[in-house]
């Protein structure tokens, strides 16, 4: 099970998933908010271990039994709160580029200047951000976009553009940066009450962004961590070298 992360769709997994299915069956999902997914009934419904509820129910219409959970960005953080809530479920956890849990938090409020976006979602009070962005999701997402360098081609752009230009779109997806005060903070205790986590887990940062943070960071929930860095890639691991970030998620998967 793939997750993506913002602002993105299960697309982010284009090139990833066909590397996969040579030896897995592969499904690739729109979070709760975006893509074809539905919206929250409450904005509290975006909090992560509410997220979390849809995959599991998916899981068991699937009959999945005990499966592989792979996570980038916010998809990152459903998977380690999935992990956590639903252990008897997930055989292996990999974490791309998102610090776990409340480790986010803090990287948040030491570089404000980096996390901006963060900071505009939390900052006013009501939909400011949402009217801001209105009408203007092409700059707005265009801007995250540009950063991958060129490697997030015009056609999955415009689709991502156009889905998260929908009604109720980009207010589902600020939602999930509102939501970590409590959400992320309910992973943690849910950690502090259970232990760690037993199963293998894989932590993956770009090179030329969170790097090897995400593997040491991890060592806090989870007891058998596995580092990789991605050569050459920034934050958008999944579109700047994708042939590496299969490899080593088939290599992990395997062990």
């Amino acid at each position: 099970m793939l997750l993506h992360g913002w602002p993105e769709s299960w697309r982010a997994w284009s090139r990833i998933a066909p590397g996969l299915a040579r030896d897995h069956t592969v499904y690739a999902i729109d979070l709760r908010g975006y893509g074809d997914s539905g919206l929250a009934k409450s904005d509290e419904g975006y909090q992560a271990l509410a997220v979390t509820t849809d995959i599991h129910a998916l899981a068991q219409q699937l009959n999945l039994g005990r499966f592989d959970l792979v996570g980038h960005d916010w998809g990152g953080a459903i998977a380690l709160a999935y992990a956590t809530q639903y252990r008897s479920d997930i055989a292996h956890l990999a974490v791309l580029e998102a610090p776990p849990s409340s480790d986010y938090l803090h990287l948040v409020q030491t570089k404000p200047d980096v996390f901006w976006w963060d900071w505009l979602a939390k900052g006013p009070k009501g939909e400011l951000p949402e009217d801001l962005i209105a009408g203007k999701e092409a700059l707005f997402y265009g801007h995250f976009y540009d950063e991958a360098d060129g490697t997030i081609d015009s056609s999955e752009r415009n689709q991502l553009i156009a889905a998260l230009s929908k009604p109720g779109r980009t207010h589902a997806a600020l939602e999930y940066f509102r939501q970590q005060d409590v959400g992320e903070r309910q992973v943690d205790d849910l950690i502090a009450r259970d232990g760690k986590l037993t199963i293998p887990v894989l932590g993956v940062g770009g090179e030329h962004s969170l790097g090897s943070a995400i593997g040491n960071l991890l060592n806090r929930v989870a007891d058998h961590v596995t580092t990789d860095v991605v050569p050459g890639a920034n934050h958008w691991v999944l579109e700047e070298n994708p042939d590496y970030v299969s490899a080593s998620l088939r290599t992990f998967l395997a062990s």
